[in-house]
């Protein structure tokens, strides 16, 4: 766990996103970022062409329960403050199966200044 993470909740609208100001955000929670290439082949031999390969940005953020006062939700927002060249990213999918940590699923939201 060596980058530091911001977590925000988000309130979707029926036309926006907007701070939900019954959780505050989480700042410098130590965590960490993952980088891992998905790699996917579409298509197939079967018709003729040949395999097209897809290279997708899977991205996690995994953080220790104890440090987290309230646990985060698809919607909220996560930045890597460690990382300012990273995006913001939007949660996607949280796991929650481990005892002692984490783990949430992003999706790239907004690009670095």
């Amino acid at each position: 766990m060596g980058d530091l993470i911001t977590v925000r909740a988000k309130l979707r609208c029926e036309m926006s996103v907007a701070d939900d100001p019954s959780r505050p955000a989480m700042v410098g929670l130590e965590g960490r970022f993952d980088i891992d290439p998905d790699l996917e082949i579409i298509g197939g031999r079967d018709r003729g062409m040949a395999p097209t390969r897809y290279a997708g940005r899977l991205c996690t953020v995994s953080i220790p329960r104890a440090d987290m006062p309230w646990l985060p939700k698809a919607g909220d927002q996560c930045e890597v403050t460690s990382r300012p060249a990273e995006p913001i990213y939007s949660i996607e999918r949280v796991v929650d199966d481990l005892p002692e940590v984490i783990v949430f699923y992003l999706s790239n939201l907004k690009a670095a200044s």
